[in-house]
């Protein structure tokens, strides 16, 4: 079943290629660059699962909205001290460590919430 993926990453590499596989796989991927963004597009409405890079600035208030906007939240990144204290500020969120495959994410975004 197709989801609609907001991908919140300041990397674009990262961003880009996830998009592309998560869009080669059938689903809609939007892409922000930042919390303000990334807020500004969860308030709109329509996303099943927003991904958000735990480290990034704003991640928090990205994740609290994600949970608050019924979108399934999932935070990343490549350190697990960072996912774990993460964690523990919102249960809600699976975390899925840095590097991971497209399939994984989509897992995630149904399992999660």
């Amino acid at each position: 079943m197709a989801q609609c993926f907001l991908l919140v990453d300041a990397d674009r590499n990262f961003r880009e290629a996830l998009a592309i596989a998560l869009r080669l796989d059938g689903h809609r991927v939007e892409v922000c660059v930042g919390a303000d963004e990334a807020l500004a597009r969860l308030a709109a409405g329509g996303v099943d699962c927003c991904l958000v890079d735990a480290h990034m600035p704003g991640a928090d208030e990205v994740l609290a909205a994600a949970t608050a906007a019924g979108a399934r939240p999932v935070m990343t990144g490549p350190y697990a001290d960072v996912l774990e204290q993460a964690a523990r500020r919102h249960p809600a969120a699976t975390a899925l460590p840095k590097p991971f495959r497209a399939a994984e994410l989509a897992d995630a975004g149904r399992a999660a919430h």
